[in-house]
């Protein structure tokens, strides 16, 4: 691969330890192709979420909680990702509310990303079916590719 493969790459995050390990991979391969760095952090919009017992009950928020929520977020960005960038690193902070996966492939085309960064929680069985997952939609729809990064499994202590 030439250096000019990747121009643009996209993190997401949720701010979990997944998220986190996801962010040195998205880092390094920017740093290495030289690309800007999309990080993506998409707010839940409880107006979107499926109605319980099918009534559908709009929920009016505080603009002050909206904005409370919203720096939040804007500072766990600054904390735990932009603080830790090279200081020629470019990138772009996206904060955004919605459906995570919708708006994070709006974003990649927008955007025209070139490589999408994520976690994978690794959810198995019933869990899966029942909730799916961010990263499965993300997979299915996204126009560039995705690399998911998934933690090492923790080792059971063996029992004595």
């Amino acid at each position: 691969m030439s250096k000019e493969s990747f121009s643009n790459i996209a993190f997401c995050t949720d701010f979990s330890e997944n998220a986190d390990l996801s962010f040195e991979t998205a880092r390094d391969l920017a740093s290495h192709y030289g690309a800007t760095l999309h990080i993506v952090h998409v707010m839940v919009n409880f107006s979107l979420a499926p109605p319980i017992h099918a009534t559908y009950m709009p929920i009016e928020y505080d603009p002050k909680f909206v904005e409370q929520v919203t720096e939040a977020a804007r500072g766990s960005i600054q904390e735990r990702y932009v603080s830790k960038l090279a200081g020629s690193q470019r990138f772009d902070v996206h904060l955004l509310s919605g459906y995570a996966s919708t708006e994070i492939i709006r974003v990649a085309e927008e955007r025209d990303i070139d490589l999408i960064v994520m976690g994978s929680h690794g959810l198995t069985g019933l869990a899966h079916v029942l909730f799916g997952s961010t990263a499965d939609r993300v997979v299915r729809r996204a126009p560039c590719s995705v690399l998911t990064v998934r933690m090492k499994k923790k080792k059971m202590p063996e029992k004595p």
